[in-house]
């Protein structure tokens, strides 16, 4: 059986049970240390579970999680930001990853420099975020004029390594 991707704002972390018991969904939603309006779907199958989890709790439910198996973060999803500045601007890579590093943008996926506006691979959950620290920045006296695309639109996929 395949699950649906998580809803927009969501997580997916795994959990595969330490051996000894399984628990039940309401265990599992109590485990994970946030309030029931941050999580999402609960699903078990065998000594694994999936629990979704709204963006900003999920740090602390899969930290809360860990005492009853083991975690991981599935499912990542990641969105094209697009800057309306590039090489003509005086924009270069060194200042992309400073300029992001400032925007706390945490990992980054893929990036294309282009000679007037610059694609950057971002985190999902972290894009509104990033968007605001964005929305003031100017490079040079030139604006960013930051746009964040919908998903399935832009080069390729945004993710580094896929």
């Amino acid at each position: 059986m395949s699950l649906a991707p998580p809803a927009d704002g969501y997580l997916r972390i795994a959990v595969r049970f330490f051996p000894g018991r399984v628990p039940s969904p309401g265990e599992l939603a109590q485990a994970a240390g946030v309030a029931l309006d941050q999580l999402g779907p609960i699903w078990i199958e065998g000594r694994e579970a999936r629990v979704d989890v709204l963006a900003p709790s999920a740090r602390t439910a899969r930290a809360a999680l860990d005492r009853i198996g083991e975690t991981d973060v599935v499912e990542l999803r990641w969105r094209w930001i697009k800057l309306l500045i590039g090489r003509n601007h005086g924009f270069t890579l060194n200042r992309l990853k400073k300029m992001m590093a400032e925007a706390d943008a945490g990992p980054l996926g893929k990036f294309n420099l282009n000679n007037t506006h610059t694609m950057v691979g971002v985190l999902d959950h972290r894009a509104d975020a990033i968007m605001g620290r964005l929305a003031t920045a100017r490079i040079n006296g030139a604006a960013l004029r930051a746009e964040l695309l919908p998903y399935g639109e832009g080069p390729g996929d945004p993710a580094f390594g896929l």
